[in-house]
């Protein structure tokens, strides 16, 4: 506006501006004011905040048989989410909890209902497995493949799952089948570097490809 008018009617900037600024920071100033008001305390000063949750130990054998109800059902999700969350789960217990955590099972599952779930998911990962490797182009797979097989060979190598020669090594293979499926399955995303750090302990925990599968997904 200040550009189109007469030479000597022309304004600074800043007084061009001005009455802008100051309604800008009148409105600034009542949001402010408003804030202010919604958040005081009757008493003039916040509350302290609570303290928080004292560290607790790892979840143990027991402590998950807590969670579960009649016929091994999991009535207590969320409590347990919040166990382990506080203080972990034993080394010997993740096998179990991590299928929890990681949604392999519907909710309300027995026992028993659970087995039977996982040898269902299995006999579907084993017909997926072989319907995209046979589904795919050969340049598609090949590709996919390479870029696969290029992190597997050096994720976690130093752990006694994963360690020793690489030809015909049974978890490197298990690995690789597990990311290559996945890429196949899931071509928009396909695979990204660091996946297999993600996976391989999945695998190496569970010692199960399915389920390391189920898990990852």
């Amino acid at each position: 506006v200040a550009a189109v008018e007469p030479l000597p009617e022309r304004r600074s900037l800043l007084a061009a501006a001005l009455p802008f600024t100051q309604a800008l920071l009148a409105q600034v100033g009542r949001t402010l004011a408003r804030a202010q008001a919604a958040l005081a305390w009757p008493e003039g000063s916040p509350p302290s905040p609570p303290p928080p949750p004292p560290p607790c130990a790892p979840l143990s054998d027991a402590d998950l048989r807590t969670y579960l109800g009649p016929g091994g059902r999991l009535l207590r999700p969320h409590d347990l989410r919040l166990h382990v969350y506080h203080g972990g789960v034993e080394p010997g217990l993740r096998k179990v909890v991590w299928r929890y955590l990681l949604n392999v099972f519907p909710a309300g599952l027995s026992g028993q209902e659970r087995l039977a779930h996982l040898r269902r998911k299995a006999g579907e990962y084993a017909a997926l497995k072989a319907l995209l490797a046979t589904r795919a182009a050969p340049a598609e797979l090949a590709l996919v493949g390479a870029a696969v097989r290029k992190d597997v060979v050096r994720t976690d190598r130093g752990h006694p799952y994963f360690g020793g020669p690489e030809e015909g090594h049974p978890h490197l293979a298990a690995l690789q089948a597990l990311l290559t499926t996945f890429a196949l399955g899931h071509p928009r995303l396909s695979y990204c570097q660091g996946m297999s750090d993600v996976a391989a302990p999945l695998l190496a925990v569970l010692d199960d490809e399915a389920q390391a599968f189920l898990c990852f997904c």
